[in-house]
Order: C-alpha cells, then sequence, then structure tokens
C-alpha cells in the first residue's frame, strides 16, 4: 500500500526484501533482493535512496542501524528495538503511563507460577520475541501447572498478558511528520 500510494505522489519506491518478487517490490521501481544480514547489500541500497522506512518489526534491529549510517530511517531504529520484544514494549508502555493490560515478565517456571498467583482470571503466555498474529501464544489460568505450561510453552523468555475480554480488534495506521503533523488511515477491523 506504502508503495502504491507513494508512486501516486511521485516518488520512486525501493524496496529491500530477502524474497524476490515481495507483494511491495512488484509494485515498486526497484527490488533489491538479499538477506538481511547481507550487511554490504544493505549499505549499497542505502546509498540509493533518500530515506528507509520499515513495514513490520522482524526486520533485525541490525540492519536498520546499518542503513542508518547513511540515510534517515523513519520510524528510528529504537523504536524498532522495542516494538520487536514484549517486554520491552510492555515495560516502554507502563513507563510512559499508556493504557495497558496487566503484565508480568516470565523466564522460569517459579516466575509463572508467582504470576498465576497474582493474576485475576485468565491470561494469554506470550514469548517475548517473534510471535505474531496468535503464534507464541498460550491461554493459561490461574491454578495452572506452571512447571508444566513453561516446559511445554519452551520459550527463554515471556510475558504474560492479563486477559482482556474484547469483542472487537481495530488496527489505526498513522505517520507523523518530521514537523509533527500527524495523519491517520481509516480504522481497519482485524478478524483472525
Amino acid at each position: 500500500m506504502f508503495s502504491l500510494e507513494a508512486a501516486r505522489l511521485g516518488y520512486r519506491v525501493h524496496v529491500f526484501e530477502p524474497d524476490a518478487g515481495c507483494p511491495a517490490g512488484q509494485v515498486s521501481a526497484v527490488e533489491v533482493n538479499a538477506s538481511y544480514s547481507d550487511t554490504e547489500a544493505l549499505r549499497q541500497f542505502a546509498q540509493g535512496v533518500d530515506v528507509v522506512t520499515y513495514e513490520f518489526e522482524n526486520i533485525p534491529f541490525a540492519a536498520i542501524e546499518a542503513v542508518a549510517e547513511f540515510v534517515p530511517v523513519h520510524p528510528r531504529g529504537e523504536a524498532l528495538h522495542i516494538c520487536q520484544n514484549r517486554e520491552r514494549e510492555k515495560t516502554f508502555l507502563a513507563g510512559h503511563k499508556i493504557p495497558r493490560a496487566p503484565f508480568w515478565v516470565i523466564d522460569s517456571a517459579p516466575a509463572l507460577a508467582a504470576a498465576l498467583k497474582e493474576l485475576d482470571g485468565p491470561g494469554v503466555l506470550k514469548t517475548a520475541s517473534f510471535g505474531y498474529d496468535g503464534k507464541g501464544q498460550l491461554r493459561v489460568k490461574r491454578g495452572d501447572d506452571a512447571e508444566a505450561t513453561w516446559s511445554r510453552f519452551g520459550a527463554p523468555r515471556a510475558v504474560l498478558e492479563g486477559w482482556i475480554d474484547f469483542t472487537h480488534e481495530f488496527s489505526i495506521v498513522c505517520a507523523r511528520g518530521l514537523d509533527g503533523a500527524v495523519s491517520l488511515f481509516p480504522a481497519s477491523e482485524n478478524r483472525h
């Protein structure tokens, strides 16, 4: 969507993607295919553009750092670093007094057992990193066997979130300019 809108405004979008023929690459001026760990390819890519943005949070932070040596990156790499890990993300939100579900950082079966005792109702145990759209998640409740649950879960670190009873989930994508102006795309309902 970004590539199509940018083209309508007269911009030539270059896409960096490990796999050839990605959807954005099919509608962009240039598609570069290389691994996100290929620092030289990233640097060459960065030298051919004026600014870099990214569309999802599973890009290695090191890749963003590599291109940031040459061009501005928006959002900054620090935002990506926070969003890539639920522990960092929840801690950031809590530190800025942004509403969120109650949460506990879990790194062992005893930590899970302690959190389950404090949990009021059901909860969701989520991997700290790399979970997406329900992957890396397990519904739990007070009284569950923490040892068996942690063993079955299999992640080195996790976040336990209190359950939020909701009827709909929406995403709102917004963009903020360097001048602070904010533009919003229409809200879209997520159906999983």
